[in-house]
């Protein structure tokens, strides 16, 4: 008998982001994605993986810097629900944005 896991790649609004610790003391991040026009909900959980200073720093510092962005994600282990998505997030980030440099180190 073989696994297999599903994986997806979801990319879209914040409409909000939450930071919060689990009963032991672990930092994680919650993404909410919210598509208007069909009502689907998407919540994503990314827990980091241990409880340093330093993690809990970041997961704070992350989901400040995500609200009202347009974030990207590879969701794990989906949970669906009706109109939801219940997903972990293996590893979130924002879409590059292309600004005008002015570094010649970087052309």
């Amino acid at each position: 008998m073989t696994t297999s896991t599903l994986q997806l790649r979801i990319r879209g609004p914040v409409t909000a982001c939450e930071y919060r610790t689990t009963r032991a003391g672990m930092p994680v991040v919650e993404v909410h994605l919210t598509d208007t026009a069909s009502g689907q909900a998407i919540h994503a959980t990314h827990a980091y993986p241990d409880k340093s200073p330093a993690n809990h720093i970041a997961a704070r510092s992350m989901a400040s810097s995500l609200r009202g962005q347009v974030a990207e994600f590879d969701a794990t282990n989906p949970r669906f629900r009706a109109k939801r998505l219940d997903c972990d997030a293996a590893h979130i980030a924002l879409p590059l944005q292309h600004h005008q440099s002015t570094r010649k180190d970087l052309e």
